[in-house]
């Protein structure tokens, strides 16, 4: 299960980006209706086949950015199955850097790239965890914290420290 799909990628950019971005230079630009509709899954029979083909293409390096932004998060441990609108920013973040390329990069792209890795390392650290808690965690109720700790490290040996 991917952490972000087509849809997710158009919702935090726009169709006519996208076309630029996706759609091979040497290629003609398709209407952005036309890449609405392919990504919605809508029917292209209204458009031209030469705008057929480019949005094939289109779609084709579209999934390819998806997927790589999706193996990124993967290696960072987190499962496949977990769907938040968090993972599916920095998926679409990953994903549209990507689609950016090196000869197209902005400073903006490049500074979105880098902090969603950054979280992403967060993760990996343990800093903050990009999981939602299950149904089954238990719950934290009220302001109580239960600290723990080895007697002997924080006392004397034999002797637990209790009044502060």
């Amino acid at each position: 299960m991917a952490f972000a799909t087509r849809a997710d990628l158009l919702a935090r950019s726009n169709a006519r980006r996208l076309g630029q971005l996706a759609i091979p230079a040497d290629r003609e630009m398709v209407p952005d209706d036309a890449l609405r509709a392919a990504i919605a899954g809508g029917s292209l029979v209204d458009f031209t086949q030469v705008d057929q083909q480019s949005l094939v293409l289109g779609l084709d390096a579209i999934d390819k950015a998806l997927d790589d932004a999706n193996a990124l998060i993967l290696s960072h441990g987190i499962d496949a199955a977990v769907q938040t609108t968090l993972l599916a920013r920095l998926t679409s973040t990953i994903a549209l850097y990507y689609l950016q390329g090196a000869e197209r990069m902005t400073d903006d792209v490049q500074k979105a790239y880098e902090n969603a890795v950054a979280v992403l390392k967060s993760h990996t650290r343990g800093d903050i965890n990009l999981v939602p808690a299950l149904p089954t965690d238990p719950v934290i109720v009220g302001d109580v914290i239960d600290i723990a700790s080895n007697p002997v490290r924080y006392g004397v040996a034999g002797v637990i420290v209790s009044d502060w």
